[in-house]
């Protein structure tokens, strides 16, 4: 960064609204140059583009510009906001906006999200030649691709990397396996310190069982007495026992963490076994149409779905998710017949909307599949690069990206075998390292697949060529 600086960040320090850290003495400098802005979701960085674009004053520290500043958010708002116009077309409109008024400083948040292929194409194409100061938010790859400067935002701390994008991936690949070892060494301790507490408490119990005794002339009637005991006894063991317990699977799951990181096995070798493929299709649509008012969507769709690996494309508003709910039982066309077999068939909504559970990764692995040791259970997560501390949080805790992946490892679970996944976006608000994991499982998957998406360079990294698109409505293989 050797431009003269257009905006200057000193001592920036930023909280999210529970009072978590996200940014501790932040300091930047940024000139006429093209930066990316990436992190997983939640660590701040929309935040602090709110902040950099004058929008939010600093809570600490200073930010100045010396040129004018604009900012497209994720969500857009107020003028932005058409209601006759599909997300994508009002996202292509505010860039369009954003293009014409040639601020010194642009800044931007996801602005691919909603776009289509073509539309994230011009978007790559103006971008790579843009002249004035750019900040991007992105997960998106495609357009990661062009940038040569990146910011990267982390609870751990913020720092520059300089470079190409697939260096940046095996530097985050590296220390993803750094956090997981790290997880492992402290898991290990906090082990060993419950150990020292239980000990502890253990020794301050008899200690005060021996005193009880010393004092017995004291006590009332010896029916009282002995009563008094017995519940002291009684709870005490209780609570001896519920330590025991806890301390003995902590124990067993930080042996298993470890041993896992040391064997790391192949997705291959945890993927889930199918049954032979026969007997009637799982999904089968038959001259269905589906309507919106008085638009049409679609009609005279015909489709027999087994173990096929299907993309539903199209432009935004062309009926994909009203499709996918058709499918699935959840919305009845406007005409034809719709036939599914649920006990075969597994969906996952856009953003796991329908995964938004109290209950952990770990807690739905436990009771609901075959990997119900602890030793499998952590080969089963490294395999799928998923990081050991999210399984433990409630599912409807984790960013949207996060929950499809989890959420996908519990289908891949789940009994009897799940032969056909429908995936609804899957990548949309998914980091490129947690697009990339993913992506492995679904080239790895042997059953059928049908996934709704924008991104079609995902969709060929996964072998999904067989496409349905809504547009044309036509049914072909792609080339």
């Amino acid at each position: 960064m050797k431009t003269t600086p257009l905006l200057r960040v000193s001592g920036l320090n930023l909280d999210a609204p529970g009072g978590r850290p996200l940014f501790r003495d932040l300091n930047m400098s940024i000139g006429r140059e093209q930066v990316a802005l990436i992190g997983r979701n939640g660590a701040g960085k929309s935040s602090l583009l709110e902040i950099l674009a004058g929008n939010e004053p600093p809570p600490s520290g200073t930010v100045t510009c010396a040129g004018t500043r604009l900012l497209i958010r994720q969500q857009l708002r107020g003028p932005q906001v058409k209601s006759a116009m599909s997300p994508g077309e009002q996202r292509r409109l505010s860039l369009q906006d954003a293009r014409r008024a040639q601020p010194d400083l642009l800044l931007l948040d996801e602005p691919t999200q909603d776009l289509d292929s073509a539309n994230t194409a011009w978007l790559r194409d103006w971008l790579r030649d843009f002249q004035s100061g750019l900040i991007v938010v992105s997960h998106d790859r495609r357009l990661l691709r062009i940038f040569r400067n990146f910011f990267i935002v982390a609870e751990s701390g913020c720092r520059y990397f300089p470079g190409t994008f697939a260096a940046l991936e095996r530097d985050l690949e590296r220390e993803n396996v750094d956090r997981q070892k790290k997880y492992v060494r402290n898991l290990h301790r906090l082990v060993a310190k419950e150990q020292h507490n239980a000990t502890v408490r253990r020794r301050r119990q008899r200690k005060k069982n021996l005193g009880r005794v010393r004092e017995l002339s004291r006590m009332p009637s010896r029916a009282l007495l002995n009563q008094n005991r017995s519940y002291a006894q009684e709870s005490q063991g209780k609570r001896a026992v519920l330590q025991t317990k806890r301390i003995g699977a902590m124990r067993e799951w930080a042996k298993a963490t470890r041993r896992a990181l040391l064997v790391n096995l192949p997705l291959k070798v945890v993927m889930p076994p199918l049954p032979e493929d026969h007997g009637p299709p799982i999904v089968s649509l038959e001259g269905v149409a589906a309507r919106v008012n008085d638009r049409t969507l679609f009609e005279g769709l015909d489709l027999q779905l087994r173990r096929d690996r299907l993309a539903i494309v199209g432009p935004n508003g062309a009926g994909k998710t009203t499709l996918v709910k058709i499918m699935v039982g959840d919305l009845e066309p406007a005409c034809g017949s719709v036939y599914s077999m649920p006990a075969r068939l597994g969906i996952i909504n856009q953003n796991a909307s329908n995964w938004l559970s109290d209950e952990s990764l770990l807690g739905y692995l436990t009771t609901s599949s075959d990997a119900v040791t602890a030793e499998a259970l952590a080969q089963l997560l490294l395999a799928h690069k998923f990081p050991f501390a999210l399984a433990e949080r409630p599912m409807a805790s984790l960013s949207p990206g996060e929950r499809v992946r989890a959420a996908l490892i519990c289908l891949f679970q789940r009994r009897p075998a799940v032969e056909l996944v429908i995936l609804d976006e899957p990548t949309d608000q998914l980091d490129f390292l947690g697009a990339s994991a993913l992506g492995s499982v679904l080239q790895a998957w042997r059953g059928g697949l049908v996934i709704v998406s924008h991104d079609t360079e995902f969709l060929q990294s996964i072998g999904v060529y067989q496409r349905v698109e809504l547009d044309t409505m036509q049914h072909q293989l792609a080339s």
